[in-house]
């Protein structure tokens, strides 16, 4: 069910993304049982996401102009949610290990700057 809404996801974020240029998703996962998902709406919008292991899951909103996020994930059963809504807002969230992680990020506003390891 996860992968099917995560699936549902990145499909309605591919295709808004489509609409809106500038803004750029770069995904790289490997293993078994990944999921990930990115949704876009503004301009100059980055998100980096990059998974290994077993059973990693991510979800990227990004709403306005130019926030940047990254995720780095490694090990088994992590997961990770970055909201940003606002403007020039950067997160960065790294998980390395064994199971039980678990990261959210929400920024809302301006200039804000997280980094979450």
């Amino acid at each position: 069910m996860k992968k099917l809404i995560l699936s549902t996801v990145a499909t309605l974020a591919i295709s808004a993304s489509a609409a809106v240029a500038g803004n750029v998703s770069i995904v790289d996962q490997w293993g078994f049982g990944n999921a990930q998902g990115t949704g876009q709406a503004g301009n100059y919008n980055l998100s980096v996401t990059d998974q290994g292991g077993a059973a990693n899951e991510s979800v990227t909103m990004q709403r306005g102009l130019a926030n940047g996020s990254s995720t780095y994930q490694r090990g088994a059963f992590n997961a990770s949610v970055t909201d940003q809504l606002g403007a020039f807002n950067s997160s960065s969230t790294s998980q390395f290990g064994d199971n039980g992680h678990y990261s959210q990020t929400t920024q809302t506003g301006g200039g804000n700057f997280s980094v979450t390891v």
